[in-house]
């Protein structure tokens, strides 16, 4: 098989388990069979596998690129043609690893979490067709193919957000996540539309080029970027735009792991750095990424301070490292923002299944009925612990290396920025350690009956299966290692940007 038609099966690996689920596992299986969850993890398994094939294939090219042909889709008169392709580069190759990374670590988990739904199939279903979607926009090659993958990983988020659709309370969190991202898809549409009325095309690569060569007016190009920026600000949970995602949380957990670490946030994160020559080339759209970005990250880190549902402080805590990614796109480049989403993947999966673990042994959310669970549940004790000291910044862990570069970028550019940053860096340590005390540390406090639409195991506190820890273990090896990448600048050079700024200058 030649290397282009192997790339085109890591989006359609996933594509295939939704179409067999669908079609053919959930109307004629019982739930009780877990048929559906071992295909899943077969196809986005394989879809990892070729991802990291695809990785170490980008790294060894010259150009950081394996040139993939287009497939002419539509010719429409005056000589317009609409063409499917993908792009297989440095940032491609990426985000590729942080989806099939995570999902697949979310499927498994989910075998354990989800086990006894009358939903499972429904479940796995939508959870393949919620990672080829995103599969699909992160290897888009033009605006069109990639809004409507931007449109179906939006669906697929409001089917997995109101999936317990039998609770107003979920059904009123999916539609609130619709409506409000459609307000910034909005914005990305006329962005799209300006951008091929002045260019005639929708192909990224030419409008990197164009944008590059000056040939857009710097009016168009400003406004272009900031209808971008208004889709990533709906996507990516930004102010004042970020309404939805603290309710997301009413969908089973394994869903708000996917959602909060490696597809429906992270896509406008990723947007940005895939526009962002065009945003590189307008002074006021990227300072407008940058200001958004830290004003994100403070507020959200503020609200994080207060909550005791520990789904809603680990909520807040993505819209601020959202906050933190577009700050470090703005201030500092595609490196540096891609950098921490990078890291980000890994450490916010695991706190989210390290949540879903807590409420399998309590039954809540609530860590004000937790306490003392480090003694009955010391593998999602530990993990835990690992994921907060991660996302708190302390060395040597992931989230040491990236932030500091963030904060070096900010204080480079702006010294409000700096403090914006500065000042989160410390919130974030609060209501992460005020999270693990609550949770783990003290006595048990009792816990209480689910809520939350999935049947938990009363009594005593208890470890998760091994089918729910594994996971954990896994994600948490990776929140201490992968901030390795990029110690000697090796993952800048990859992306394009060739210096590390911050703690490894003075050595």
């Amino acid at each position: 098989m030649i290397p282009h038609q192997m790339v085109w099966l890591i989006f359609l690996l996933p594509l295939f388990s939704f179409v067999i689920i669908g079609f053919f596992i959930r109307p004629f299986v019982r739930p009780e069979s877990r048929i559906a969850g071992y295909i899943t993890i077969a196809a986005i398994g394989g879809s990892l596998a070729l991802s990291i094939w695809a990785l170490f294939a980008v790294m060894a090219s010259s150009h950081h690129e394996i040139p993939i042909p287009d497939i002419t889709w539509v010719v429409i008169e005056d000589g317009v043609t609409i063409s499917l392709g993908l792009i297989m580069d440095s940032l491609t190759a990426v985000m590729l690893i942080v989806v099939t990374v995570v999902s697949l670590m979310v499927q498994i988990y989910s075998q354990g979490y989800m086990h006894g739904d009358p939903g499972y199939h429904r479940y796995y279903a939508w959870m393949s067709l919620f990672t080829a979607s995103m599969i699909g926009l992160v290897m888009a090659s033009n605006l069109l193919f990639l809004f409507v993958f931007w449109e179906m990983v939006g669906l697929c988020s409001y089917l997995l957000i109101g999936f317990w659709f039998h609770r107003p309370s979920a059904a009123d969190a999916a539609k609130k996540a619709f409506i409000v991202t459609r307000l910034g898809d909005f914005g990305f549409l006329a962005g799209i539309l300006l951008l091929y009325l002045n260019t005639g095309t929708f192909d990224i690569h030419k409008l990197h080029e164009l944008a590059i060569a000056g040939a857009l007016a710097g009016t168009v190009l400003t406004w272009a970027a900031i209808g971008i920026f208004a889709g990533a600000m709906g996507k990516s949970a930004q102010f004042p735009l970020h309404v939805w995602l603290p309710d997301a949380m009413e969908g089973p957990t394994p869903v708000s792991a996917l959602i909060h670490a490696a597809t429906m946030v992270a896509a406008g994160v990723f947007l940005v750095a895939r526009m962002f020559p065009l945003f590189e080339h307008s002074t006021e759209a990227l300072t407008t990424v940058a200001i958004i970005g830290g004003i994100t990250a403070i507020f959200a880190a503020s609200m994080g301070l207060v909550m005791n549902d520990i789904k809603r402080v680990l909520a807040y805590s993505t819209i601020s490292q959202l906050g933190y990614m577009m700050l470090g796109l703005g201030a500092g480049g595609v490196a540096i923002g891609i950098w921490h989403l990078f890291n980000h993947a890994f450490f916010k999966a695991l706190l989210f299944l390290g949540s879903g673990s807590v409420n399998h042994a309590t039954g809540t959310f609530d860590m004000r009925l937790m306490g003392g669970l480090k003694k009955y549940m010391p593998w999602t004790y530990a993990t835990f612990v690992i994921a907060s000291l991660s996302i708190a910044g302390i060395w040597p862990l992931s989230g040491f290396w990236s932030k500091d570069e963030i904060v070096i970028s900010a204080f480079e550019s702006q010294p409000v920025l700096f403090y914006l940053a500065m000042i989160t860096v410390f919130m974030t340590a609060f209501y992460m350690f005020r999270a693990v005390f609550m949770t783990f540390g003290g006595e048990y406090r009792g816990g209480e009956p689910n809520t939350h639409g999935h049947e938990s195991h009363h009594g005593q506190p208890h470890e998760s299966p091994r089918v729910m820890t594994i996971p954990l273990i896994i994600l948490a090896a990776l929140s201490i290692f992968s901030g390795l990448w990029n110690v000697t600048g090796h993952f800048d050079a990859f992306m394009g940007h060739g210096e590390t700024h911050g703690f490894l200058e003075g050595l």
